[in-house]
Order: C-alpha cells, then sequence, then structure tokens
C-alpha cells in the first residue's frame, strides 16, 4: 500500500518523532520536529512542534505546514486545498506509485520548511 510507504519515509526523516496528533482526529499519525531543531516560527508549524499528520487509511490525505508559494502551487496543480480553519495544506493522499512520488515531494518541503530550510 503505498500509504504505508508514505508514512515508512515520513517516519524515517531525521530530528522527527511520532506522537498523537494536537489538531486532527484521534487515528491520525503525526510527525512533530524535535525541540531545539530547525525554525521556531510557530507559523511552520500545526501545532507546538507538530507539521505533517497523515490520516487514517480509509481516507489517506494528510494536513502539511507549508510556505504559501507551495500551497498555491498545489492547489493550482490539484494536488489539494487549503484547510477552512487552519493555515495549512490537505493533500490529496496517494493511490499509486507515481502520486506518492508527488506526494513525497510535498512533505519533503513541508519538513523544509518546518527546518527552516525553504523560504
Amino acid at each position: 500500500m503505498v500509504q504505508e510507504e508514505l508514512w515508512e519515509r515520513m517516519r524515517a526523516l531525521p530530528y522527527t518523532y511520532m506522537a498523537p496528533t494536537r489538531v486532527s482526529v484521534s487515528h491520525a499519525r503525526a510527525l512533530f520536529l524535535a525541540d531545539g531543531v530547525g525554525s521556531a516560527d510557530t507559523t511552520r508549524f500545526q501545532a507546538g512542534r507538530e507539521f505533517a499528520h497523515l490520516h487514517p487509511h480509509h481516507d489517506g490525505s494528510l494536513h502539511l505546514a507549508l510556505p504559501e508559494w507551495a500551497k498555491d502551487q498545489a492547489v493550482e496543480a490539484g494536488w489539494g486545498q487549503r484547510h477552512p480553519v487552519q493555515n495549512v495544506l490537505m493533500v490529496y493522499g496517494p493511490r499509486d506509485r507515481a502520486e506518492l512520488e508527488v506526494v513525497w515531494h510535498l512533505v519533503q518541503l513541508c519538513y523544509g520548511w518546518a527546518l527552516g530550510d525553504v523560504d
């Protein structure tokens, strides 16, 4: 299943840890950036140090904290939509290997944004 491969890639990102989400449904799997690593700018996170979460299998979509330009490009390309309340992008879950690579690219942008490596 491509969503599990995506999750395994996400979990392997350096300086991250999995913990219960602070902003989503209880079965969502959330990633946090370790304290003292990356940006201190809270707008680069969803809540606390949570920068991404993957929704349960029946959905498979993600919420990612991204810079505005990346959200704009993803929405224009049809890969997601802006969250109506939070300042994040809801990204559609990958259904095949090609979509997995696109979504993985967005996750990497999100991670780079949290680290402070992406403007």
